[in-house]
């Protein structure tokens, strides 16, 4: 039979487990979903635009990305921005409406020709997700694992002959984790690749409380038995 020495013993050894704080401090800075998306490509972007041979400086350069979705023009800014910085003349995607009669195309293309040429890209990971929304403890906040990762294939095409001159890619990843009540501030933001899915297991929504309340009854049974010897 447990003691009453010993019933504030164990008390104490399980208090901690129970209501130990999340790892994550609530003092360190949580970036944003789009923070983090943003960070990551502007790396990837920046390591390709330095691999450039030397002579691309002296050639206009015209973005070519393989799709039209958020994720491209979210790449497409921040590549620009990565090429202006350092001197490039570059250009944003020629695009083209049915009713356009102006001839802007043509010329556009024909620009390339003199002495441009045509940087294509294609983003080959452009993720961003929750593989696990979890409790640390039995009793205690919910926290996010959250992964997020950035690859970027890029040619640089010339349109005269369709040559490849020059090809590369760079990737850059992030693992990290914050608290579930921070989530709205982290999902901030127009883009949708910022709001991933939630998915928790919805077997320890389940388990959860009953293991916790069995704790806590263990606990004071524990307690008025020994009382009562």
């Amino acid at each position: 039979m447990l003691t009453i020495a010993r019933a504030p013993f164990v008390f104490c050894l399980l208090v901690p487990i129970l209501m130990s704080p999340s790892s994550v401090s609530a003092g360190d800075p949580v970036q944003s979903n789009f923070e983090i998306m943003r960070a990551l490509t502007a790396q990837v972007t920046d390591e390709l635009v330095l691999s450039f041979p030397p002579d691309t400086a002296a050639r206009e350069l015209w973005l070519a990305p393989s799709g039209g979705d958020e994720r491209y023009e979210f790449i497409s800014n921040i590549l620009m921005k990565s090429l202006t910085t350092r001197g490039y003349r570059a250009h944003g995607p020629v695009v083209r409406s049915p009713s356009d009669s102006s001839g802007s195309a043509a010329v556009s293309a024909a620009a390339w020709e003199r002495s441009g040429l045509r940087l294509e890209f294609q983003a080959i990971d452009f993720s961003l997700r929750y593989p696990k929304i979890y409790r640390s403890f039995l009793i205690g906040g919910k926290e996010v694992k959250r992964s997020a990762g950035v690859r970027v294939l890029v040619k640089l095409v010339d349109p005269r002959d369709g040559l490849v001159v020059w090809m590369g890619e760079a990737s850059r990843s992030n693992d990290d984790r914050f608290s579930y009540g921070m989530i709205e501030e982290v999902e901030t933001g127009l883009y949708q690749f910022t709001k991933p899915p939630r998915e928790s297991r919805k077997w320890g929504r389940i388990v959860e409380p009953v293991v916790v309340s069995g704790i806590i009854i263990g606990l004071i049974y524990l307690f008025f038995s020994n009382q009562s010897d």
